[in-house]
């Protein structure tokens, strides 16, 4: 099949570069990608799922309280209010727990996410697979956790054991690094973005070992309200 002029033009231009000329266009070119997907995708959404979360957060101390106030209150009038209160603080939870359902619809289940990666890597030409792991699930929860917790303890994982311990949403890494030409490593990365399921783009590092051969690390993320990569 014939390509369009202009692409073969800019394929001519980029074969008569030198191979700094090369690594320097590929750099730049990679560079633009990622800070597109950051700024118009990942950025956006995180700040959105932490105020969420934050404000859910603030009602679920509001309404321990109100429920302390129930228990002490001694009058009919305070305990009513109380109760009242309880009852609009748990109305406007449930609000925001499904705000953070929707803003979580379409994204990829954390146990789909490595069998999809392989699937798609299979479909594609010139693209090998060097490592393929998940990585430690964090909580987007853990920015606003209570000073008091502070010294709570931990598992290797970063996560609180105990009364403690921290809710979701969570956040589900899994970090990937591929070998192949500019144009392999771009139709694979292409046909994760068309995928019907969504991720989060965090990391996407690019190193020219040999040319034309490039080596990428990319790191993609999911939400889940469940901890545990189940099935994974």
């Amino acid at each position: 099949m014939k390509l369009p002029a202009a692409f073969e033009k800019a394929a001519s231009r980029f074969d008569a570069l030198s191979m700094r000329e090369r690594v320097l266009v590929l750099g730049a070119t990679f560079t633009a990608l990622v800070m597109i997907w950051m700024l118009a995708i990942l950025d956006p959404l995180t700040a959105k799922q932490r105020a969420l979360d934050t404000e859910r957060t603030a009602l679920q101390d509001q309404i321990a309280a109100a429920k302390s106030g129930v228990a002490s209150a001694n009058a009919s009038d305070p305990t009513t209010l109380a109760l009242a209160k309880e009852k609009q603080l748990k109305a406007k939870l449930a609000l925001i727990n499904t705000h953070l359902a929707n803003q979580s619809a379409g994204l990829i289940p954390p146990e789909r996410m490595v069998q999809v990666i392989h699937d798609v890597l299979r479909s594609q030409r010139g693209v090998r697979l060097i490592s393929l792991h998940n990585k430690a699930v964090q909580s987007l929860a853990e920015s606003t956790r209570p000073a008091s917790n502070a010294n709570a303890d931990v598992t290797t994982e970063g996560q609180a054991e105990g009364p403690a311990a921290i809710s979701g949403p969570f956040v589900h890494p899994v970090e990937l690094v591929v070998e192949g030409s500019y144009l392999d490593v771009l139709a694979y990365l292409q046909a994760l973005e068309g995928l019907e399921w969504r991720f989060y783009w965090k990391v996407l590092d690019l190193e020219t070992t040999r040319y034309p051969v490039n080596r990428v690390r990319i790191e993609l993320s999911t939400l889940s309200m469940d901890k545990d990569w189940i099935g994974v």
